[in-house]
């Protein structure tokens, strides 16, 4: 099992970098078994025309070996149905919680139990998963509404969830990486 934590800025090239990390976690799985696979779950909905031209475009820059799972709310029963040593990358943990929370009202309990039932899957299925997310929360402004710091915070918490558990953790800016946690 390896959970790897991927943050940055908007454009800051941390998506980028996520894909070559999990490409290259997936060549060396599958040099020691043919069974592996690779998966974009993408957490983002085709809302609009300029979302659906983002997906396009991101689509297109991937190589052939990725599967993509559209999933926008919960992911547990798909990541049940992965085969051990498979190889995921989750992109974004900030769109899936503006989701739950605005889509679905989901309250900070459900969203806990959900983070902790990805991770007691992916440590039993001895998953590579790479979480992506968003960097909020430098310097907020204190006049942001009640409902815009309640996201923030609970980003915050659900971020500190998964660095928790994770084996790496990587900050990106301007396309490069600071490993907080790990190695590179």
């Amino acid at each position: 099992m390896m959970i790897s934590f991927i943050s940055g800025g908007a454009r800051s090239g941390k998506s980028q970098f996520a894909e070559k990390l999990a490409v290259s976690a997936f060549h060396e799985r599958k040099s020691r078994s043919e069974k592996v696979s690779l998966y974009y779950v993408a957490t983002s909905k085709r809302s609009d025309a300029e979302m659906k031209e983002r997906i396009r475009i991101h689509q297109q820059m991937r190589i052939v070996d990725w599967e993509t799972i559209e999933e926008p709310y919960d992911f547990s029963l798909f990541l049940s149905t992965c085969t051990k040593q498979d190889v995921l990358l989750v992109d974004c943990v900030t769109i899936w919680l503006n989701n739950v929370m605005f889509n679905q009202k989901w309250g900070i309990h459900k969203i806990e139990e959900t983070v902790d039932r990805w991770i007691k899957i992916i440590k039993e299925k001895e998953l590579y998963v790479i979480f992506v997310s968003n960097d909020v929360n430098e310097e907020l402004p204190h006049y942001f509404s009640r409902e815009v710091l309640q996201y923030v915070w609970t980003l915050q918490h659900v971020h500190k969830r998964l660095v928790t558990q994770a084996e790496q953790v990587i900050q990106v800016t301007a396309g490069l990486p600071i490993f907080w946690k790990g190695e590179a």
